[in-house]
């Protein structure tokens, strides 16, 4: 696929999920993150950071697409993408050693080089919180021939990963189809503060009433982060015309109601279409997959 094409597809698979169940998607998106996140909530909460976790996703798929692939070469692409700086990368890639996500090795050709692997450990953790976008956008767009087989499978990670790189390397990502939308997600615990105002005003049933939401108590006890947190994410988003402040209540505007959903729509498709490049790549165990059937030519 071309990358106009792949970006003209990203658009319409976004824009058909908005028209879908998108908020009981974005529910079942919340319910199944945070189940990962309560587990670990000080190592989610800053690999959630936007930056950071398209840190740990280069990772991730250039290691599929290539397993000699130097570390220094994931290296440069996230530093020319302004992920991270430098220093911050060498000390982000030895937490993930240090913490057991990663192993680094003498390359195979080249000693003055190191490649990478992700552990077990990582299989288990990356799986669900990829399965968290899938099973949402499988909610509203249903793939019958190959998620079945896919939703169980130990190659759910490698095939998601293989087509996720065409995305990363395109760079048609979250912070450059909605860049409105950046300054609420490189923060710790990444889009989880945005997503629990949602749910939370969608699980009250105030979507329709004034938007009102829990207190900054309630929400940064659910995610694990301080209140002042919570206090300088309100206020910044207030100044932006986002969110009103009552009390001690946050008030929702219909303009971050319209920006949630196109985030998490957004979010939604590039799982989606990743797992769709991935398997035209490639037959699934259970049976071939005919790639005209998921993606234009």
């Amino acid at each position: 696929m071309k990358t106009a094409d792949l970006l003209e597809y990203l658009e319409e698979t976004s824009t058909e999920m908005t028209r879908g169940n998108i908020d009981e998607a974005m529910l079942l998106h919340f319910d199944l993150i945070m189940e990962r996140y309560r587990s670990k909530p000080f190592f989610y909460k800053n690999l959630l950071k936007y930056d950071r976790f398209m840190v740990a996703l280069s990772l991730i798929g250039f290691g599929y697409k290539d397993e000699q692939v130097p570390l220094s070469e994931v290296k440069a692409f996230c530093q020319k993408r302004g992920y991270m700086s430098r220093n911050s990368l060498d000390a982000y890639f030895s937490f993930l050693v240090v913490s057991g996500y990663m192993n680094v090795q003498l390359h195979v050709q080249d000693g003055r080089l190191r490649c990478f692997h992700p552990t077990d450990k990582t299989l288990r953790d990356a799986t669900p919180i990829i399965k968290s976008y899938l099973l949402p956008s499988q909610m509203i767009i249903p793939y019958d021939s190959w998620f079945p087989s896919l939703a169980t499978s130990v190659d759910l990670l490698r095939i998601y990963a293989r087509g996720f790189t065409r995305i990363l390397e395109s760079d048609f990502l979250l912070d450059k189809l909605l860049p409105e939308a950046k300054w609420i997600l490189n923060r710790d615990g990444g889009h989880l503060p945005m997503l629990a105002l949602y749910t939370d005003a969608l699980r009250y049933g105030s979507l329709e009433t004034g938007y009102k939401v829990s207190s900054y108590v309630e929400l940064s006890q659910c995610l694990g982060v301080s209140k002042t947190h919570m206090q300088r994410m309100i206020k910044e988003g207030e100044l932006q015309g986002y969110f009103k402040c009552d009390k001690r209540l946050i008030v929702l505007s219909p303009a971050f109601v319209e920006l949630m959903r196109r985030a998490m729509s957004i979010c939604f498709a590039i799982t989606r279409v990743s797992m769709e490049l991935g398997v035209a790549e490639e037959p699934v165990k259970n049976g071939s997959v005919d790639s005209c059937s998921l993606l234009r030519a």
